[in-house]
């Protein structure tokens, strides 16, 4: 009896141990099924011959820093955790890859959010299509590792932040306030977030006294600083510039965003807003139902757009696609769990809206033209002119090409090393520039008036450097080769 019971025991355990791991493979079967599509897209978009800003400046200075061989180098690219996710092999597939995998980690996390809500299972799937089938989505998704995986940690971090509002869990504003410091690493909007987040709780919170309210906000904001500070400090280290990648157009994402927003009045930024909001009807229809049921919980709703304001009135960029991203997260994951079965339709109709409205967001920038790429089945002539650049100085000597990727990183990214390649993070690349012909045999100049005006650009735009001829032109572009003294 004594042997039987242990066995039934034991086999009892084993079947209760192998039930989460059952479970988990579930998980990352659906995460696979709803990474799909977005690899589908991704990789079409590839083969066209599509390479987004944001990927060639990671997928840049993850050669960079594989090719020098020195991971210290981490501190010229900012952001660093999506160039430290692709050291594994620097490539646009693997950087399309790695984003459609955490665009349906994200797709999932949303799901399992929508689980708690009353609605029919085909309302509530309806919600999530909403989420994934939008232009945007499918854009971040695929060309915007960095931009979609800050978006994971901040859905994660507000979803554990409205745990600790509702349900008062301390642990989970812990976790909040530590995701949203390690999101830095993937945003520099990070600290904004933890700033609002600080600043909403007393809203939701009874506070006992000052000192609550201070322990309070050092736990929200504590994380953030920590972050800053350390990669100040690293930046500091390693460039000598602690603030360097917030205004250095070549180690900050500003050299691969190319916002085209520039907004200096009223107008333009009302105009901009609406457009935005026309693009997320469900973002309207949430707060209208929070501000119905649950007004107290508004403010902390309307954080996303709070922030995209402030961010223009301050002169900086807030892209498109993050705040439309960011519109449709809230908004989902923002709906109230005990909101009525019969508001789910309505909800939805409005969620399936945001599919055709999309468009809008697709007419300018660069998602105008991956857009265009995507339907045309065609190379765009910058993505040609570049290729075959890259191709051309691929096969080059190591460092026997002088070149600034403030605007050539893209050439580095497709020609998949950045060896041939004298860059500003190199010792010599100053001495490289003042004299050219003791450091290098080729030159390679941007020739066009658009963009950072760099030292390289304003030396050798016009003229060539002594001891060089112009080899070949392409449209944008000049190559110098040294002379040889027989020629």
């Amino acid at each position: 009896m004594g042997s039987a019971t242990g066995y039934g025991g034991r086999t009892l355990s084993m079947n209760s141990r192998a039930h989460p791991w059952m479970e988990r493979l579930r998980e990352g079967l659906t995460i696979g099924i709803l990474s799909t599509p977005f690899l589908i897209t991704g990789l079409a978009t590839l083969q066209v011959g599509f390479l987004s800003n944001e990927h060639a400046h990671l997928i840049e200075k993850a050669l960079l820093i594989r090719d020098r061989g020195r991971v210290e180098w981490i501190g010229f690219a900012y952001p660093p955790l999506p160039a430290l996710m692709l050291l594994i092999h620097p490539s646009p597939t693997t950087a399309t890859a790695l984003a459609s995998l955490l665009g349906g980690l994200l797709a999932w996390s949303v799901w399992k959010r929508l689980e708690i809500l009353s609605f029919p299972a085909w309302i509530r799937a309806g919600l999530l299509l909403s989420a994934i089938a939008t232009p945007t989505s499918l854009f971040l998704a695929t060309q915007r590792l960095g931009m979609i995986c800050a978006l994971l940690l901040f859905f994660w971090s507000w979803r554990l932040y409205l745990a600790f509002t509702r349900h008062g869990r301390t642990d989970a504003a812990f976790l909040s306030a530590l995701l949203i410091g390690f999101s830095f690493y993937a945003s520099f909007y990070a600290p904004a977030f933890a700033i609002a987040f600080a600043l909403s709780t007393p809203l939701f919170t009874r506070l006992h006294g000052i000192r609550h309210g201070i322990a309070i906000l050092l736990v929200m904001l504590f994380p953030s600083a920590l972050s800053v500070g350390a990669w100040m400090y690293l930046a500091w280290l390693f460039t000598g510039a602690p603030l360097g990648f917030l205004y250095e157009p070549g180690s900050s994402l500003l050299a691969a965003l190319r916002p085209e927003e520039a907004f200096l009045s009223p107008a333009p930024m009302g105009r901009e807003i609406l457009e935005r909001l026309i693009s997320t009807p469900l973002y309207i229809g949430t707060g209208l139902l929070i501000a119905r049921r649950q007004p107290r919980r508004l403010p902390a709703y309307l954080i996303p757009l709070a922030l995209n304001l402030i961010a223009w009135n301050l002169g900086w960029a807030f892209p498109r696609e993050l705040s439309l991203s960011l519109w449709i997260l809230f908004a989902l994951s923002g709906i109230p769990a005990r909101t009525p079965r019969r508001w789910g339709l309505p909800l939805l109709l409005l969620a399936l809206l945001q599919i055709p409205a999309g468009w809008f967001a697709t007419r300018q920038g660069e998602m105008e033209r991956w857009w265009t790429v995507v339907f045309e089945k065609h190379s765009p002539e910058m993505e040609t002119v570049e290729r075959e650049i890259a191709t051309y100085l691929r096969s080059q000597t190591c460092s026997s090409v002088l070149t600034d990727d403030r605007h050539a990183y893209r050439i580095i990214a497709m020609a998949g090393t950045a060896c041939p390649f004298i860059l500003p993070p190199d010792p010599i690349f100053d001495l490289a520039v003042s004299q050219p012909a003791r450091f290098a045999a080729y030159v390679l100049v941007p020739d066009t008036e658009d963009g950072f005006p760099t030292p390289l650009e304003t030396r050798y735009r016009q003229r060539p450097p002594t001891g060089f001829r112009l080899e070949i032109t392409w449209p944008g572009w000049k190559l110098y080769r040294r002379v040889s003294p027989d020629e």
